[in-house]
């Protein structure tokens, strides 16, 4: 089985993990075998399985395998083992926003909306207080990107504009 994330840049799998902690060689044609096909009947068994993806990244850690449940050994379903590895990597090397992250912004837009009902005026001093500090959050995002390296293209996709616009906006700030 494998995974696509939803950028649709990133195919993840389970790889098989030989005794000497390496991986089986891909067979002609390049595609990777399943996990399940190192059984041992008909080459190399393997001993543990860890996250992979088709962009070369590979998992550190790796996880028993049970020959007899496919989801247990990848986690799919559970969210556990490779798939939670694999799902990791693409949130890191995507910029995914995480889950926590978009439950506060999703509470923050409902309760504004709710407080609207009641209360509109204060819902206007809500909105405004928000839109004063969202430059404050990006250009801390992007300064503490730039600080890790992260190019002006990968932070201008991010704000969905140039790399040149990027670099324009968030160097060229005054100071807090």
């Amino acid at each position: 089985m494998s995974w696509v994330d939803e950028s649709g840049q990133h195919e993840g799998y389970v790889a098989a993990v030989l005794a000497d902690g390496g991986e089986p060689a891909p067979p002609p044609g390049g595609r990777p075998m399943p996990w399940w096909a190192y059984n041992g009947a008909d080459g190399p068994r393997a001993v543990a399985v860890r996250g992979a993806c088709a962009c070369g990244w590979r998992g550190s850690a790796t996880h028993p395998l049970d020959f007899g449940d496919d989801d247990a050994t990848e986690g799919y379903e559970a969210d556990t083992g490779p798939y939670a590895d694999w799902d990791r990597h693409t949130a890191a090397a995507e910029g995914l926003v995480p889950p926590d992250v978009e439950h506060l912004l999703d509470a923050l837009r409902r309760r504004i909306a709710e407080v609207a009902e009641a209360r509109p005026v204060t819902a206007l001093h809500i909105a405004a207080r928000v839109e004063a500090e969202a430059p404050r959050y990006s250009a801390d995002a992007a300064l503490a990107a730039r600080r890790g390296l992260v190019s002006w293209e990968t932070i201008g996709k991010a704000f969905d504009t140039t790399a040149e616009a990027a670099e324009t906006r968030f160097t060229l700030r005054p100071p807090d």
